[in-house]
């Protein structure tokens, strides 16, 4: 992976989560297999939603590390939508996976690092980051389950 030395921030984000891929990914799976929300995803067994997990981390970093392509983003994720929409999980599930991994990626890395007002707009930069990665993750998703959906019309 290349770090760009113009943000620390960034470099210490990126490989806090790949550093810790494996743990983070576990506690998501975790709770993702008990939510009631998610329910759904019981049916695709732990190692696959944690596969998932740990894809979806990886690309993240490569992401914030700008060495991952906004259209790569959208071609991975019609297709999750699409197998989602196939393998029976709800849109409110899939959408609902993406929402508890950001929130166990930030809990994990707030609790780790320690930011101070001199790095404050940095660490607004890479918040920016990572929601445009959902958001795009989100969107591209709902148009993988509309992709089948309009298959069926």
């Amino acid at each position: 992976m290349i770090l760009k030395k113009s943000n620390i921030l960034s470099n210490k984000f990126v490989l806090l989560i790949e550093d810790n891929i494996q743990e983070i990914a576990e506690q998501f799976m975790n709770d993702l297999l008990k939510s009631p929300e998610t329910i759904a995803y019981r049916q695709l067994g732990r190692q696959d939603v944690y596969e998932a997990a740990y894809r979806r981390l990886h690309e993240i970093s490569q992401w914030i590390s700008k060495n991952y392509p906004k259209q790569e983003i959208e071609r991975y994720y019609r297709q999750i939508g699409r197998e989602r929409y196939e393998q029976g999980i709800p849109f409110s599930a899939a959408f609902r996976f993406l929402v508890l991994l950001k929130r166990h990626m930030w809990l994990f890395v707030l609790n780790k690092l320690y930011y101070d007002a001199t790095i404050y707009e940095q660490a607004l930069d890479l918040n920016n980051r990572v929601v445009l990665y959902f958001d795009r993750a989100a969107y591209y998703l709902l148009c993988g389950y509309e992709d089948m959906l309009n298959k069926k019309w």
